[in-house]
């Protein structure tokens, strides 16, 4: 669901959360990505949940405010978006033009998806092509949205006086955003490496494993923030702020000093990330089970929740797998938090 616009002019990317809405303003260069502004709007309880906008009206509100006070004059918009209702499948079809792909599949949709087709919108993405048994093929990645999740954020965007023109996934947003990359932290090379993106957000923990642009696995967990958040309110009589405040004063996640008058929070952090890595440990196996040569060579943190620090030290020693979060990449000018962003800065790339 995309119309072509010239990569120089600048566009809005909006990243919408259950607990906050990510909003650039950047273009695509010559030279790579520009992002001119950016900003966080606090999500209202409840009005978002899994993808889909509850309280339009309440949505509608928060977002035009913020957007007169940024001053914000440009109209076009690409949103990205993720929920557990949408569904993801990997098939292989003989190889066709591309213009011929769609119809392909809407003529055989039903056979891929034990869905009603006409109560989702669908997308396609060519994974790659191969020969099997003297016929040329094609690796399709099917992802099909509830026309719900999309028929929301449309009017919502155009009662808002916006433009839109791309609705892309989180899990290809990111995986553009590695690939169109050739260095992560001026270090670790992005070609030919395989990630395994962990975007611990507040309703849920997206995993997605993704090569050279390719996503090769994409499953949601509902461990996340929120989840955090509530272990910690369960057995702690604290504020929701103060809660946010320990999760911000973390010197380091992997040494908690059990003389603190909050280390029974800070081990409630702990012990969730734990219980959320075997969940991931779950899904990595799944991935290096398919094929005998299946390889994880990075974990990628995104996500509010990946700001804590240590994180990535833990994930490390948990996975034996080096972990890092993205403080910069070589193709993006980008002041701010790239944890927050990624998903917001990936959608802008057009291939």
């Amino acid at each position: 669901m995309e119309l072509n616009l010239p990569r120089s002019q600048r566009v809005l990317a909006m990243d919408i959360g259950a607990h906050s809405i990510k909003i650039i303003e950047g273009k695509e260069t010559k030279k790579g990505i520009v992002v001119s502004k950016y900003f966080t709007i606090d999500t209202p309880e409840g009005v978002v949940k899994d993808g889909l906008i509850l309280d339009k009206e309440l949505m509608h509100y928060v977002v035009s405010e913020k957007l007169r006070k940024k001053k914000i004059k440009t109209k076009n918009i690409y949103i990205t978006i993720n929920s557990s209702n949408i569904i993801t499948r990997e098939i292989s079809i003989p190889k066709v033009a591309e213009d011929e792909i769609h119809s392909l599949l809407m003529f055989q949709m039903e056979d891929y998806l034990p869905v009603n087709i006409e109560d989702y919108v669908f997308q396609h993405k060519v994974l790659d092509v191969f020969y099997e048994d003297n016929m040329e093929k094609m690796n399709l990645l099917i992802i099909a949205i509830p026309k719900e999740v999309v028929e929301g954020y449309f009017y919502l965007l155009k009662g808002l006086g916006l433009n839109p023109l791309v609705m892309d996934y989180q899990p290809n947003s990111i995986a553009k955003l590695i690939d169109y990359n050739d260095f992560i932290n001026n270090t670790f090379s992005t070609e030919d490496i395989t990630f395994a993106i962990i975007d611990i957000g507040y309703d849920s923990t997206k995993i997605s494993i993704v090569k050279n642009g390719k996503i090769l696995v994409s499953r949601l967990v509902e461990i996340a923030g929120n989840y955090i958040d509530q272990s910690i309110l369960n057995f702690n009589d604290i504020s929701l702020d103060e809660v946010e405040n320990i999760k911000g004063e973390i010197d380091n996640i992997n040494r908690i000093n059990e003389d603190s008058s909050h280390s029974n929070a800070l081990n409630i952090i702990k012990s969730s990330i734990v219980l959320l890595s075997e969940k991931i440990e779950m899904v990595f196996k799944y991935y290096l089970s398919r094929k005998p040569d299946n390889i994880i060579n990075y974990i990628l943190l995104t996500g509010g929740i990946s700001n804590i620090k240590g994180l990535d030290n833990m994930f490390t020693n948990i996975f034996n797998i080096p972990s890092i979060s993205i403080e910069a990449l070589d193709k993006v000018d980008f002041e701010g938090n790239f944890a927050l962003y990624a998903n917001a800065i990936g959608s802008i790339i057009r291939f």
